[in-house]
């Protein structure tokens, strides 16, 4: 909460988007994060195993063989509904992300009011505007964290 606090913050002032703008506000908004993260990283942990057998499954039997569930092909599988799982929970959680953003900034606002606020400024866009931003971002973590942090993890003994 606080990186993004910080940065919030420290955009608001810079591009002069608010005149309320603090770092002692850098942590407000703390009940949108905490539910934001809830749905976006809690999602594909609970239902991505779900989708993988509920959707790909089916789709990997018609498409590869009868026998494709136990393939070599299952990490692909497992990748794509993993993927699939995270994008769209990023954009169920993407009007939580944008209510804390705009409290961070606005300091003046409360709960309630950042809602109000964002839905007479952008209508229910609010709810998804952003989300391919933070789409991008997951796409660049996990990448990166595929390609250096779990080849240092596979280094270590157990």
């Amino acid at each position: 909460g606080g990186v993004y606090g910080q940065s919030n913050v420290h955009f608001a002032r810079q591009l002069q988007l608010s005149s309320t703008a603090s770092l002692k506000g850098m942590f407000r908004g703390s009940a949108f994060a905490g539910c934001r993260d809830s749905i976006s990283q809690g999602v594909p942990f609970v239902f991505s195993r779900t989708v993988e057998s509920v959707v790909f499954d089916p789709i990997w039997q018609a498409v590869f063989s009868k026998d494709a569930t136990g393939s070599s092909d299952g990490g692909v599988k497992r990748a794509v509904s993993v993927f699939s799982t995270s994008v769209a929970a990023t954009f169920m959680s993407q009007g939580l992300h944008n209510c804390q953003i705009r409290m961070q900034a606005e300091q003046s606002l409360s709960y309630g009011g950042v809602v109000r606020t964002l839905q007479a400024e952008h209508g229910l866009r609010f709810l998804y505007k952003g989300g391919s931003a933070r789409v991008a971002l997951l796409l660049v973590v996990n990448g990166l964290n595929e390609m250096l942090l779990k080849p240092a993890w596979e280094l270590i003994d157990d």
